[in-house]
């Protein structure tokens, strides 16, 4: 359990022994010191505790959907790679028009694929 999620429910639980902001935000500090929750986000949580909220986790945020990790991205990648293995990501990602960050997402957490590097042997080994 993270620590602020954790703070969370201690705020929940001062509300609902009528604890005011002031207590409840010194007693976060004393028991969390340095990793306590700002006095803002403190209070923002401590209103809505006290307004009737019963959730301590986040609301879920809309952010922007991810286009290029698609399914039709991950699979034009899987082709590239499979065709030619020794392509850098920035040149998958040149030929997919991706960003190499999201080039380098497909391959790792998508594909599962990861670079192996050549072993260097020296030449007193090649010559025997």
């Amino acid at each position: 359990m993270s620590n602020f999620h954790e703070q969370r429910i201690n705020i929940k639980f001062c509300v609902k022994l009528c604890k005011s902001f002031t207590e409840t935000h010194k007693i976060l500090q004393n028991a969390y010191g340095d990793q306590c929750l700002g006095r803002t986000q403190c209070y923002d949580w401590f209103k809505c505790f006290k307004d009737g909220r019963e959730s301590v986790d986040d609301d879920p945020r809309s952010g922007r959907p991810s286009t290029s990790t698609d399914d039709a991205h991950v699979t034009k990648v899987n082709e590239i790679v499979r065709s030619n293995r020794r392509l850098t990501i920035r040149e998958i990602a040149e030929d997919c028009n991706i960003s190499v960050g999201s080039c380098h997402e497909i391959l790792v957490e998508k594909l599962g694929m990861h670079r192996v590097a050549a072993k260097f042997v020296s030449r007193l080994m090649s010559q025997d």
